[in-house]
């Protein structure tokens, strides 16, 4: 497919991704046990800009829809297969579809050198994470773990 597109209004894509999403806690997300998370859901959104025919990330606001499956959404009593508080979950997807956070004292994960496709320096989906001006998310309890994530362009 010939990656010639320009992002217009309304344009959107949307991709799945097993497991869960990046939880964003202390610091940032690409350099602690969440790497392998932001990695994951990078590819996916690679793969999903690349089969839309897009070369860029979204240039203006945009609306993010989350919706993650998991068999334990509330009871916080076992914390093994609890997915995590939706807010969490949420600055975890917003910190993985923008480039890293360029603080020298963040560590970035190794699986993303030499990837310059989904590596930490690249803006995958948008420059930065204040593009975002809508956010839609829930958690639906499901026997198996996956998350949805939906980015459109969003007139303002």
């Amino acid at each position: 497919m010939k990656l010639n597109k320009l992002w217009k209004k309304g344009s959107s894509i949307k991709f799945t991704v097993e497991g869960r999403p990046p939880k964003k806690s202390v610091g940032s997300c690409w350099g602690n046990k969440e790497a392998e998370f932001v990695f994951k859901l990078r590819e996916k959104a690679l793969e999903a800009r690349t089969k839309a025919g897009f070369f860029d990330c979204f240039n203006g606001p945009v609306k993010l829809e989350l919706t993650v499956y998991a068999p334990n959404i509330t009871e916080r009593k076992d914390t093994n297969d609890y997915v995590s508080d939706l807010d969490t979950l949420i600055a975890g997807v917003m910190e993985s579809i923008q480039p890293a956070p360029t603080n020298p004292e963040i560590k970035i994960d190794p699986i993303f050198l030499n990837r310059i496709d989904i590596g930490s320096n690249v803006p995958l989906i948008v420059k930065d994470d204040a593009q975002v001006v809508l956010i839609i998310a829930k958690k639906i309890e499901n026997e198996k773990m996956y998350y949805e994530i939906m980015i459109k362009d969003e007139m303002v």
